[in-house]
């Protein structure tokens, strides 16, 4: 029974540590070194005190196998947590055919700024549309482009800085307090 305590244990502890360095290294990307640096203490507290235990434990295979699982499963919890808490920027374009304009106004109503540009499609000369947006606010701006033209093609990219210009409000306009 102690020998599954403890593997419970480095499991636990690799999911924390994993997690933590998961997040680290988003916000490291980021050009966040602070908070990378700060998460990175943390990480590496926890790593040491779950690698003890493994080697302490000669040869424990469930000490093992707890710490093989705890890293697959800490990706899976970091990368969760870090949508989560959709830090940081994306940069939103889109292409649509017919409805540039209906698209512009739209999301330029729910708060975001829009740049357009023209360019050349493969059949025809097209609107590109270009919005900075707080990440966490990326799905809305899929599903409203969505609702006005399905067939609109949208790509996104991560931002690490972003200064100037008009930039959408973390959180809807609907729920913004006066």
């Amino acid at each position: 029974m102690e020998s599954l305590l403890g593997a419970l244990l480095v499991l636990v502890l690799r999911i924390m540590d994993v997690s933590l360095g998961t997040i680290r290294v988003l916000y490291a990307v980021r050009g966040q070194r602070l908070l990378a640096a700060g998460l990175g203490l943390f990480e590496s507290l926890i790593f040491i005190f779950a690698i003890s235990r493994v080697i302490s434990a000669h040869g424990d295979v469930y000490k093992m196998i707890a710490y093989a699982a705890g890293f697959a499963s800490g990706n899976y919890v970091g990368i969760t947590l870090e949508r989560w808490i959709g830090s940081g920027w994306i940069m939103v374009r889109l292409i649509s055919r017919q409805k540039s304009a209906e698209l512009a106004k739209a999301l330029h109503e729910s708060g975001f700024g829009i740049t357009t540009l023209w360019g050349k499609g493969h059949e025809m000369d097209v609107a590109v549309l270009f919005v900075v947006a707080p990440r966490r606010r990326g799905d809305e701006i899929v599903e409203r482009v969505r609702q006005i033209d399905p067939e609109t093609f949208i790509t996104t990219d991560s931002v690490n800085k972003v200064t100037g210009g008009y930039t959408a409000r973390v959180a809807p306009p609907s729920s913004v307090r006066k």
